[in-house]
């Protein structure tokens, strides 16, 4: 049985197969820089310069929301608060990505 396997063929190939993986481990240490995030600000709309396409394009806004939405910022002049949409559809899941300024 021992003239099936080469003994020190072995040993070579699992140093080597370790040494690959401790400098691929080594590598990848410096390769990725950690995420910060974005600042979520940035990337909500402010509700009362938005457009009609804009509006639409926020997630769970569609287009009876968008055009709802307009109204209420024609009706009262502007949007002071996010919570006079409170009436909206599905205002829990939307009102994340929109900010008033």
């Amino acid at each position: 049985m021992s003239k099936l396997f080469n003994h020190n063929l072995i040993d070579v190939q699992i140093r080597f197969t370790f040494f690959i993986v401790l400098i691929s481990v080594f590598v990848g240490l410096f390769r990725f820089v950690p995420y910060k995030g974005a600042d979520p600000d940035i990337l909500r709309i402010d509700v009362n310069k938005a457009g009609f396409d804009q509006l639409i394009s926020v997630p769970y806004i569609g287009i009876k929301n968008a055009e709802k939405i307009i109204k209420i910022r024609k009706e009262k002049g502007g949007i002071t608060d996010l919570k006079q949409l409170k009436n909206l559809r599905y205002y829990k899941r939307f009102k994340y990505f929109l900010k008033v300024e």
